[in-house]
């Protein structure tokens, strides 16, 4: 038998040195890819993976707001594309939904230009628009339900943060931000008298301008700080601190301004506390935070606990290169495997907390002053 001949017809060896290779190459990446999907997210109590409910009615009335008489609008800063139906989920009483959509200008609620200001100008357009029919409370989101910046802590959920959130406190403060953690935020943040570009705070040599311009006043504090991501709670009372023109004011400055989309949206993410409180840090001591709001309460034990396991997941979390995958897949997924124990122990953690927090008598014991560590 004969065989055709070739380029490799006499130099068969030669070419296996690049075909050989190949297939390998090949292989690996298929079972690499296959093998190593996304760690799945903490799960708590309250949904599963795709939001639904698998609460038992025991755990529905330990829910802080379970049973409660207050008014609450979730206006939701969406895009038309987005899915919003995460938000059929919550275990909020008396939740009037108020989609707001950027991108359609004949959607029944939409701010007065597209694409500007990012949550901001739908924000206040809101205010401007509800100011004289407020509940007692709103609570300003995107339309994300699993949004980066919500915490590990919160189940990294919408859905479980917001029914955990404890609306009688929400009262009490006038103005919370859903986001905790002081990453990127606190104490000491943004630096109005700062003129030079930082690339890793891009709006902070625009703040002073801004603030002089949108709040009619000089008198600029050097220092804002609070935790990021423009999703809060407010009260009536809160919105009302100032006049309705203010909102008016802060919509035109969004519109008129030459900073783009990005920047002027993040501009905003520094000046809510100042808007409702008339306070220049919003830092609250993070684990008191989410025990006085959330009712996640833990022990002096847990948080050293959780305090070591987030620094190593956040390490391992890092090592998403090519190469580093690969590692992992030749070494067993030894990493992959650590990253999932990791959020067992902190799923675990939170139960716990959760359980520790369905008492105000335990609360109390844990907290003291917000505002100290």
């Amino acid at each position: 038998m004969l065989f055709p001949k070739g380029p490799c017809s006499h130099w068969l060896p030669y070419c296996w040195k690049f075909v050989l290779p190949i297939i390998i190459l090949t292989l690996s990446l298929f079972f690499l890819l296959g093998s190593w999907r996304p760690v799945p997210r903490i799960q708590t109590s309250l949904q599963d993976a795709n939001g639904n409910s698998d609460v038992d009615k025991s755990h529905v009335d330990s829910l802080p707001n379970h049973g409660r008489n207050i008014t609450v609008n979730l206006v939701m800063a969406t895009l038309a594309e987005d899915d919003i139906s995460w938000a059929r989920n919550l275990r909020i009483p008396n939740l009037n939904v108020i989609r707001y959509v950027s991108d359609d200008m004949k959607a029944l609620y939409h701010p007065p230009i597209p694409h500007k200001g990012r949550e901001a100008l739908i924000y206040h357009t809101y205010m401007y628009d509800f100011y004289d029919n407020l509940p007692d409370i709103t609570i300003f989101t995107h339309a994300d339900e699993t949004p980066w910046h919500m915490e590990n802590i919160l189940n990294s959920s919408m859905t479980f943060a917001l029914s955990h959130l404890d609306l009688d406190e929400v009262l009490q403060r006038q103005y919370f931000n859903l986001r905790v953690s002081w990453e990127n935020a606190c104490p000491n943040w943004i630096n109005t008298t700062k003129t030079v570009t930082d690339n890793g705070k891009l709006e902070e040599c625009y703040m002073h301008e801004a603030f002089v311009k949108i709040f009619s006043t000089d008198e600029v504090p050097e220092i804002l700080a609070g935790p990021c991501c423009s999703q809060f709670a407010v009260t009536r009372d809160a919105v009302r601190r100032n006049p309705r023109s203010q909102y008016q004011v802060s919509m035109d400055w969004i519109i008129e301004t030459d900073l783009d989309d990005y920047i002027s949206g993040r501009v905003w993410e520094h000046m809510w506390p100042w808007l409702f409180k008339g306070i220049a840090v919003n830092c609250d001591v993070e684990w008191k935070a989410y025990c006085k709001m959330y009712h996640i309460c833990f022990s002096p034990e847990s948080r050293v606990r959780l305090t070591n396991l987030e620094e190593e997941k956040k390490y391992l979390e890092q090592k998403m290169g090519f190469f580093d995958k690969l590692l992992d897949f030749l070494g067993g997924h030894k990493d992959k495997k650590r990253l999932e124990e990791i959020n067992a122990i902190i799923a675990a953690e939170v139960e716990s907390a959760l359980e520790r927090g369905k008492t105000q008598k335990r609360r109390m014991e844990l907290l003291g002053d917000a505002y100290t560590s």
